[in-house]
Protein backbone atom coordinates (compact mmCIF):
# COMPACT_ATOMS: atom_id res chain seq x y z
CA UNK A 1 0.00 0.00 0.00
CA UNK A 2 1.38 3.40 -1.00
CA UNK A 3 1.93 5.92 1.80
CA UNK A 4 0.62 9.31 0.65
CA UNK A 5 0.53 11.48 3.77
CA UNK A 6 3.52 13.73 3.09
CA UNK A 7 3.35 17.49 2.47
CA UNK A 8 5.67 20.05 0.91
CA UNK A 9 8.67 21.10 3.03
CA UNK A 10 9.39 24.73 3.91
CA UNK A 11 12.75 26.09 2.72
CA UNK A 12 14.24 26.75 6.19
CA UNK A 13 16.40 23.89 7.52
CA UNK A 14 15.08 21.51 4.91
CA UNK A 15 16.75 18.36 6.18
CA UNK A 16 15.41 19.02 9.68
CA UNK A 17 11.93 19.68 8.31
CA UNK A 18 11.99 16.27 6.64
CA UNK A 19 13.03 14.64 9.92
CA UNK A 20 10.28 16.45 11.82
CA UNK A 21 7.60 15.49 9.32
CA UNK A 22 8.56 11.82 9.34
CA UNK A 23 8.64 11.78 13.14
CA UNK A 24 5.29 13.56 13.39
CA UNK A 25 3.67 11.09 11.02
CA UNK A 26 5.07 8.18 13.04
CA UNK A 27 4.00 9.65 16.39
CA UNK A 28 0.44 10.32 15.15
CA UNK A 29 0.13 6.84 13.69
CA UNK A 30 -0.22 8.02 10.09
CA UNK A 31 2.88 5.93 9.36
CA UNK A 32 2.80 2.64 11.23
CA UNK A 33 5.83 1.00 12.86
CA UNK A 34 7.31 -1.45 10.38
CA UNK A 35 5.86 0.37 7.35
CA UNK A 36 7.91 0.72 4.18
CA UNK A 37 8.59 4.30 3.11
CA UNK A 38 8.11 5.38 -0.51
CA UNK A 39 11.04 5.13 -2.96
CA UNK A 40 13.58 7.94 -2.63
CA UNK A 41 12.74 9.62 -5.94
CA UNK A 42 8.99 9.61 -5.25
CA UNK A 43 9.38 10.81 -1.67
CA UNK A 44 11.72 13.66 -2.64
CA UNK A 45 9.15 14.84 -5.19
CA UNK A 46 6.27 14.67 -2.69
CA UNK A 47 8.24 16.59 -0.07
CA UNK A 48 9.51 19.15 -2.56
CA UNK A 49 13.16 18.65 -1.60
CA UNK A 50 16.26 17.43 -3.39
CA UNK A 51 17.37 13.84 -3.03
CA UNK A 52 20.51 15.09 -1.25
CA UNK A 53 18.35 16.75 1.43
CA UNK A 54 16.29 13.59 1.76
CA UNK A 55 19.40 11.43 2.10
CA UNK A 56 20.77 13.71 4.81
CA UNK A 57 17.51 13.40 6.75
CA UNK A 58 17.50 9.63 6.42
CA UNK A 59 21.14 9.42 7.41
CA UNK A 60 20.23 11.07 10.72
CA UNK A 61 17.12 8.91 11.17
CA UNK A 62 19.04 5.73 10.40
CA UNK A 63 21.95 6.57 12.69
CA UNK A 64 19.54 6.91 15.60
CA UNK A 65 17.49 3.83 14.79
CA UNK A 66 14.24 5.51 13.72
CA UNK A 67 14.29 3.94 10.25
CA UNK A 68 16.44 1.24 8.72
CA UNK A 69 17.40 0.12 5.23
CA UNK A 70 17.17 -3.31 3.69
CA UNK A 71 19.52 -4.20 0.87
CA UNK A 72 17.53 -3.84 -2.33
CA UNK A 73 14.34 -3.43 -0.34
CA UNK A 74 14.04 0.26 0.55
CA UNK A 75 13.67 1.98 3.91
CA UNK A 76 11.37 0.96 6.74
CA UNK A 77 10.19 2.49 10.00
CA UNK A 78 11.54 0.44 12.86
CA UNK A 79 8.89 -1.42 14.81
CA UNK A 80 10.31 -0.25 18.15
CA UNK A 81 11.60 3.32 18.46
CA UNK A 82 11.15 6.42 20.60
CA UNK A 83 9.45 8.34 17.80
CA UNK A 84 6.15 6.61 18.58
CA UNK A 85 6.11 7.92 22.17
CA UNK A 86 7.79 11.35 22.08
CA UNK A 87 6.80 14.65 20.43
CA UNK A 88 8.64 15.30 17.17
CA UNK A 89 10.57 18.27 18.62
CA UNK A 90 11.86 16.12 21.47
CA UNK A 91 12.96 13.36 19.13
CA UNK A 92 14.78 15.78 16.82
CA UNK A 93 16.64 17.29 19.77
CA UNK A 94 17.69 13.88 21.04
CA UNK A 95 18.79 12.84 17.57
CA UNK A 96 20.89 15.99 17.20
CA UNK A 97 22.52 15.51 20.59
CA UNK A 98 23.31 11.85 19.92
CA UNK A 99 24.70 12.55 16.45
CA UNK A 100 26.91 15.32 17.86
CA UNK A 101 28.25 12.98 20.55
CA UNK A 102 28.99 10.26 17.99
CA UNK A 103 30.72 12.63 15.56
CA UNK A 104 32.83 14.24 18.30
CA UNK A 105 34.02 10.80 19.37
CA UNK A 106 34.85 9.91 15.77
CA UNK A 107 36.56 13.24 15.16
CA UNK A 108 38.82 12.86 18.17
CA UNK A 109 39.95 9.41 17.03
CA UNK A 110 40.70 10.78 13.57
CA UNK A 111 42.13 14.18 14.40
CA UNK A 112 44.53 13.03 17.12
CA UNK A 113 46.41 10.99 14.53
CA UNK A 114 45.94 13.68 11.89
CA UNK A 115 47.64 16.24 14.13
CA UNK A 116 50.51 13.85 14.83
CA UNK A 117 51.02 13.29 11.11
CA UNK A 118 50.82 17.01 10.40
CA UNK A 119 53.51 17.69 13.01
CA UNK A 120 55.87 15.19 11.41
CA UNK A 121 55.05 15.69 7.72
CA UNK A 122 54.07 19.32 7.23
CA UNK A 123 56.09 21.40 4.79
CA UNK A 124 56.99 25.00 5.55
CA UNK A 125 53.96 26.08 3.53
CA UNK A 126 51.75 23.63 5.40
CA UNK A 127 52.92 24.90 8.79
CA UNK A 128 52.31 28.48 7.73
CA UNK A 129 48.82 27.57 6.50
CA UNK A 130 47.97 25.99 9.86
CA UNK A 131 49.23 29.05 11.76
CA UNK A 132 47.36 31.41 9.41
CA UNK A 133 44.15 29.44 9.96
CA UNK A 134 44.24 30.49 13.63
CA UNK A 135 43.82 34.14 12.71
CA UNK A 136 40.42 35.60 13.49
CA UNK A 137 38.43 35.17 16.68
CA UNK A 138 34.83 36.07 15.96
CA UNK A 139 33.61 32.53 16.56
CA UNK A 140 32.38 31.86 13.03
CA UNK A 141 31.91 28.22 12.04
CA UNK A 142 33.90 28.83 8.87
CA UNK A 143 36.97 29.59 11.01
CA UNK A 144 36.62 26.24 12.73
CA UNK A 145 36.35 24.42 9.42
CA UNK A 146 39.31 26.32 7.96
CA UNK A 147 41.58 25.42 10.87
CA UNK A 148 40.79 21.73 11.19
CA UNK A 149 40.98 21.16 7.44
CA UNK A 150 44.29 23.06 7.31
CA UNK A 151 45.77 20.66 9.87
CA UNK A 152 44.50 17.71 7.83
CA UNK A 153 45.85 19.21 4.60
CA UNK A 154 49.27 19.62 6.23
CA UNK A 155 49.55 15.82 6.42
CA UNK A 156 49.68 15.64 2.63
CA UNK A 157 46.94 12.98 2.73
CA UNK A 158 43.93 14.22 0.75
CA UNK A 159 41.66 11.54 2.22
CA UNK A 160 42.22 12.77 5.77
CA UNK A 161 41.24 16.28 4.70
CA UNK A 162 38.05 14.96 3.09
CA UNK A 163 37.14 12.89 6.16
CA UNK A 164 37.66 15.83 8.51
CA UNK A 165 35.53 18.08 6.31
CA UNK A 166 32.80 15.44 6.02
CA UNK A 167 32.43 15.22 9.79
CA UNK A 168 32.44 19.00 10.19
CA UNK A 169 29.71 19.26 7.56
CA UNK A 170 27.60 16.78 9.52
CA UNK A 171 28.02 18.80 12.72
CA UNK A 172 26.93 21.92 10.85
CA UNK A 173 23.84 20.06 9.63
CA UNK A 174 22.78 19.19 13.18
CA UNK A 175 23.62 22.70 14.40
CA UNK A 176 26.24 21.75 17.01
CA UNK A 177 26.61 25.34 18.16
CA UNK A 178 22.94 25.57 19.10
CA UNK A 179 23.80 23.03 21.80
CA UNK A 180 26.47 25.21 23.43
CA UNK A 181 25.50 26.70 26.81
CA UNK A 182 26.63 30.30 26.15
CA UNK A 183 27.25 32.61 23.16
CA UNK A 184 30.97 32.95 23.94
CA UNK A 185 31.65 29.22 23.97
CA UNK A 186 32.58 28.99 20.29
CA UNK A 187 35.11 31.82 20.59
CA UNK A 188 36.72 30.17 23.63
CA UNK A 189 37.05 26.88 21.76
CA UNK A 190 38.59 28.60 18.74
CA UNK A 191 41.28 30.07 20.99
CA UNK A 192 42.48 26.52 21.73
CA UNK A 193 43.45 26.09 18.08
CA UNK A 194 46.61 28.10 18.72
CA UNK A 195 48.14 25.41 20.95
CA UNK A 196 47.51 22.80 18.26
CA UNK A 197 48.94 25.03 15.54
CA UNK A 198 52.05 25.88 17.56
CA UNK A 199 52.76 22.19 18.20
CA UNK A 200 52.33 21.34 14.50
CA UNK A 201 54.53 24.28 13.48
CA UNK A 202 57.43 23.18 15.69
CA UNK A 203 57.05 19.52 14.70
CA UNK A 204 56.10 18.28 18.17
CA UNK A 205 53.75 15.33 17.58
CA UNK A 206 53.23 14.56 21.28
CA UNK A 207 52.28 18.15 22.07
CA UNK A 208 49.97 18.25 19.04
CA UNK A 209 48.19 15.12 20.25
CA UNK A 210 47.86 16.49 23.78
CA UNK A 211 46.45 19.79 22.50
CA UNK A 212 43.89 18.03 20.29
CA UNK A 213 42.77 15.77 23.14
CA UNK A 214 42.38 18.78 25.45
CA UNK A 215 40.40 20.61 22.77
CA UNK A 216 37.95 17.76 22.30
CA UNK A 217 37.62 17.19 26.04
CA UNK A 218 36.59 20.84 26.39
CA UNK A 219 34.23 20.60 23.41
CA UNK A 220 32.46 17.57 24.88
CA UNK A 221 32.27 19.23 28.29
CA UNK A 222 30.43 22.28 26.94
CA UNK A 223 28.20 20.44 24.47
CA UNK A 224 24.95 19.05 25.81
CA UNK A 225 25.00 15.26 25.65
CA UNK A 226 21.98 12.97 25.13
CA UNK A 227 22.17 11.56 28.69
CA UNK A 228 22.11 15.03 30.26
CA UNK A 229 18.46 15.75 29.51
Amino acid sequence: MQIDVFGKIASERRYESVVRQVLRLISTGEISPGAQLPPERDLAERLGVSRNVLREAFRVLEVRGIVHSRAGGGRYVRADNIAATLPADGVVLRIEEAVIADVLESRELLEVQTARLAATRATDDGRQAVLAACEGSDGEWAENVRFHTAVAAATGNFMLERLVRLQLDLLADVRQRDHYPAPGTATALLAEHQAIADAVARGDADAAEAAVRAHFAHTRAVTRQPDER
